[in-house]
């Protein structure tokens, strides 16, 4: 907060503007001096020394230079090769600083050791001139993905930021733009996930972060601690690239250097709507800097009908709507029109078509290409599109394509990928250097000389098929003689297996039986013997026993491993085709609208869908198939069940915008529908859709309900595999597919917790049962959490309160028993259970004073936690009578006023207690040569306190009584208070002062 004293005055009037901001300029710096004229020098590298992964040796590149030393020289070079920046080795930057006065710089590579034993890795380094083209990426608004609502998750962000590390040297990604809006409710936990994906980022490109209305400027007065919290002037103020900021411990405006393709740029990150003060201040940097270039970076600027905003009336979502002081137009006007050396701006926040643009031409004739981009209200929140800003400083030119990493999509409209030539910016650009073409490139080796005396170990068991083939997997490749020797493995209770088999990954051994499981039972599986692929072959000379309880599975996919293997994907419809079916984060994902034959039909519908391609469960017929779905569109989603090929299948339809469910059969190619009733689901909710075929019946359940009012009988296909299916559904997400065999097992839910249920401590977790029990014949109840019995009833109700749980995620599942001793299991549910939300946390502590009888004395604190947070003082412990701000006003203090101050500050949480304070009172008579000098006045400093109240400080000399004014104009004065002084200090508050643009103070000496 600016804070403004030292004004002196005649001892009636002093005139303070409250809107009037201090310049806070750090580190102004100099411009890059021009190249000395002359031959340019030529560059070359070579490899100094290899490496050893160990460190016993690191490796070394030598750049030299030829020419002039008279001043640095910086070299850019690309790095690739088998070994990863960052991972095999402490990462390189890509530049190298030649010092003045020499001819010759090093790089480092220093490897990173991590004990294992592998194969030697190599590091090339290849030099490139200083204009060699680079790419500047701009992140639209996440506030979707940090919020994880509207079918953003915060997968979607950490994908934009890892694409952007991995490619940093093949796209030469030099700076990154947030355009603000990175969280949508300004929430501890959303900044949480923000810094998480953004975090990536550090120490490999630098940034820029816009700070948006969603995170913290929805009105005129800056409710941005959050995000200085998270993101803190500390966190950047030491990097290279880090220019200054316009109050002190904020980086809502700031400014950042870098350098690139020949040319030296200042960026800008402007608060939303920015003020007056602010644009003084950055007109005043960019004045400093007149051989950068210019980029600002703001929340909004363009609208998406390619004007400025603010240029119309009819335009939405202007920031003077929300009570900021400048939009598009007047940033255009005061800012940006002023600079020969503006060059882009880049904005988001708008929505409409969420893209514009437009080619401005400032005071000195250059051209100021404004772009805006903002996807948050198409698929997934905004889909993980970003934009690529591609320039080509040999050409003068720039390319903006615009891509999403998450769903490996480009948009490929003019709005979304266009070009600019003769931009004006890179006339002047020089290569800074010549390559010397022998020496461009040279390269070194990371030997490995680790030895790994560590046996392999196991780290995964799982199983799937009647009779079961287990999976083992290590943690390291092993060895193949010893990997498939079936005597290595063995399972308990007579289990017999028949063969061992080494998988391509070389970390994974297939194990088959002719064995019968019997469900629910313990089992364990050992494994001994087995060795790995290392030079000293280490072997497994401890048994390592895995105990699992067996339940029969013939197909089970979490979705995680990134490609479909296995299933096989058939398109029906011919509309908005093809398909598009992913993998990733643990969900199956089909994104694409296809459909057909139409968009009203409601029965022989031609969709896509993916079956599980495995010749065995071309033979499944008695099963279970249960998958959780979640649609951020309203068509149809659904399964299919006793597939054999494209004209045999059964298929349950589910339908939100038309209202149904329906389930049909096609035989030999003719549709037949067996069930229909109305119906559908909710768009972005998670779903778990389980079908059960036993002989003739279906029976089909939605979150545990039936659906058609029971079992449908229908006998035409007796076996066949599993789809998941989509029909005009552009964004529809499954996971957790599992096929289970069916012997007409008793059925049960868990009602409590629903899946995907979230819990904060220390509240209970209610947990409660249902079971379908038409005919008495339920046994008993069981309530496992994993493989732990939790509760056992033998009559309803089936109900369990679980307290005291700490934090982490649980997952519960239940199990009948019925007279005949047959077992039904429920679908899994999962829960979370979450810390307690924070109670208030003091930041600034109030401090002791030691003040004279009849001064002023002020406390003041800062605290954070969830909004809203309240405060009372207290003197001794006892309420202080309407103290509750954050600050505490005591004037014309007396004896009766010392003591212990305390503050008390509260939310829905909890309360907490600040430090003490002791205001102690001296009674020392002032010195006597006070009282001989003339009577003045002043006002010394405004501060504005929280929530947005200016606090104001008042100085006086031998006058008792001071009247304090107001005034919006400097014209017509009001009287606000009277103050009456003892001492030399006095403070008042303006509350109506809130808020306003300008509001001018003056101090009258009454006597």
């Amino acid at each position: 907060m600016p804070v403004i004293g030292n004004l002196q005055s005649c001892h009636l009037r002093v005139l303070l503007p409250l809107w009037l901001a201090a310049l806070c300029l750090a580190r102004p710096g100099v411009s890059k001096a021009d190249d000395t004229n002359g031959a340019l020098p030529v560059v070359s590298v070579q490899t100094a020394r290899n490496a050893t992964m160990s460190g016993s040796q690191s490796g070394a590149f030598t750049i030299q230079r030829t020419g002039d030393t008279g001043q640095a020289l910086v070299v850019n070079y690309r790095i690739s090769g088998t070994a990863t920046n960052g991972v095999d080795y402490q990462r390189l930057s890509g530049t190298v600083t030649i010092p003045t006065g020499q001819s010759s710089a090093t790089i480092g590579v220093m490897p990173i050791d991590n004990l294992a034993e592998g194969s030697n890795k190599n590091v090339t380094v290849t030099l490139v001139p200083q204009n060699q083209p680079f790419t500047v990426v701009a992140l639209p608004d996440t506030q979707y993905y940090t919020h994880e609502i509207n079918g953003g998750a915060r997968d979607i962000f950490t994908a934009q930021t890892q694409w952007i590390v991995d490619h940093k040297y093949d796209s030469n990604i030099v700076f990154v733009l947030h355009e603000g809006d990175i969280t949508d409710g300004n929430s501890a936990p959303e900044w949480t996930n923000a810094t998480t994906s953004i975090g990536l980022l550090d120490g490999v490109v630098p940034y820029a972060l816009a700070v948006g209305n969603h995170d913290g400027l929805m009105g005129s007065q800056s409710q941005t601690a959050l995000f200085n919290q998270f993101f803190p002037v500390s966190k950047y103020q030491n990097l290279l690239t880090f220019g200054g900021v316009f109050e002190s411990n904020r980086m809502d405006n700031c400014y950042h250097l870098f350098s690139a393709g020949g040319v030296d740029w200042l960026v800008f990150s402007l608060e939303f709507g920015p003020r007056d003060e602010v644009l003084t201040w950055a007109n005043q940097v960019a004045t400093n800097y007149p051989n950068r270039r210019v980029i600002l970076l703001t929340h909004t600027h363009v609208y998406y009908d390619n004007t400025l905003q603010g240029s119309s009336t009819n335009q939405l979502w202007m920031p003077t709507s929300y009570g900021r002081e400048n939009n598009g137009t007047d940033v255009w006007e005061k800012f940006i029109r002023h600079h020969a050396n503006m060059a882009f701006t880049f904005n988001g926040h708008v929505l409409g078509t969420g893209t514009g643009r437009l080619v401005g031409v400032g005071d000195y004739g250059n051209q100021v290409f404004q772009m805006l981009a903002n996807y948050q209200m198409g698929l997934f929140g905004g889909g993980g599109y970003f934009r690529m800003v591609q320039f080509f400083p040999d050409q003068d030119k720039m390319s903006v394509t615009t891509y999403s990493p998450f769903l490996d999509s480009w948009l490929t409209d003019t709005n979304n990928q266009f070009a600019y030539t003769n931009l004006g910016v890179f006339t002047n650009a020089g290569p800074g250097y010549l390559l010397d073409t022998q020496y461009a490139s040279a390269g070194l080796i990371i030997t490995n000389d680790n030895v790994d005396l560590t046996p392999p170990g196991v780290c995964g068991i799982s199983y799937a098929g009647v009779p079961p083939v287990f999976k083992v997997t290590f943690n390291e490749p092993v060895e193949t003689v010893s990997a498939q020797t079936v005597t290595n493995y063995s399972v308990d209770n007579g289990i017999h297996l028949t063969s061992a088999t080494l998988l391509s990954d070389g970390k994974t051994v297939a194990l088959a039986t002719d064995s019968d499981f019997t469900p629910n039972t313990l089992y364990t599986l050992t494994v001994n013997h087995v060795k790995d692929c290392s030079r000293a072959a280490n072997e497994m000379v401890v048994p390592v026993a895995n105990t699992f309880m067996y339940s029969p599975i013939l197909l089970s996919d979490d979705f995680t491993n990134g490609v479909l293997q296995g299933w096989m994907v058939v398109d029906e419809g011919t509309l908005a085709a093809p398909s598009k079916w992913l993998e990733g984060s643990g969900r199956l994902m089909q994104l694409s609208d296809i459909y057909g034959p139409n968009a009203n039909a409601t029965d022989h519908r031609k969709g896509t869908y993916l079956y599980w391609n495995d010749p065995q469960a071309l033979g499944w017929n008695t099963y279970a198939l249960s998958v959780t779905f979640n649609s951020v569109d309203d068509d149809g989603v659904g399964v299919m069940f006793r597939y054999q090929n494209p004209s045999n299948y059964y298929k349950v339809d589910l339908d939100s915008q038309r209202n149904f469910h329906k389930l049909f059969k096609m035989v030999g190619g003719i549709e037949t529908t067996l069930a229909t009733e109305s119906g559908g689901y909710v768009v972005g909710s998670n779903y778990v859709l389980r079908v059960e075929v036993t002989n003739s019946e279906i029976t089909v359940l939605l979150n545990g309900t039936v659906l058609f009012g029971g079992a449908i009988t229908d006998s035409d296909l007796k076996a066949g595999t599993v789809a998941p299916y989509s029909w005009g559904s552009q964004g529809v997400f499954f996971n957790t597919l599992r096929v289970t065999p069916l012997c007409r097992w008793p059925r049960l839910t868990i009602q409590s917790p629903t899946n995907g249920a979230a819990f904060s401590q220390p509240d209970p977790v209610p947990v409660e049962v249902d079971t379908y029990d038409p005919d008495g014949s339920v046994k008993r109840v069981d309530l496992f959490w994993e493989t732990s019995i939790l509760a056992t009833w033998t009559n309803a109700p089936y109900f369990f309160q679980w307290t005291n749980l700490p934090p982490g995620n649980y997952t519960l599942t239940a199990q009948v028993v019925d007279n005949a001793g047959l077992i039904g299991i429920s679908t899994p549910v999962n829960f979370v259970v979450t810390p307690p939300s924070p109670k208030p946390m003091f930041i600034v502590q109030p401090a002791s004073q030691n003040v004279r009888s009849g001064s002023a004395a002020m406390f003041s604190v800062q605290a954070t936690g969830p909004q809203p947070i309240y405060y009372q003082w207290l003197c001794n412990g006892v309420p202080l009578n309407g103290a509750t701000n954050t600050f505490l006003i005591l004037n014309n203090v007396q004896p009766a006023n010392a003591g212990t101050n305390t503050v008390l500050a509260s939310n829905q949480w909890g309360s907490v207690v600040s430090q003490p304070a002791i205001l102690s009172v001296d009674l020392t008579p002032s010195p006597a040569g006070n009282m001989n000098g003339p009577p003045s006045v002043c006002l010394s400093g405004v501060e504005i306190m929280d929530p947005g109240v200016p606090l104001i400080s008042v100085d006086v000399t031998n006058v008792t009584v001071v009247r304090i004014d107001w005034s919006s104009n400097l014209l017509g004065w009001a009287p606000l208070l009277t103050l009456t002084n003892g001492g030399n200090m006095l403070y008042f508050v303006d509350p109506d002062g809130t808020g306003q643009p300008r509001r001018f103070y003056r101090a009258v000496a009454q006597q």
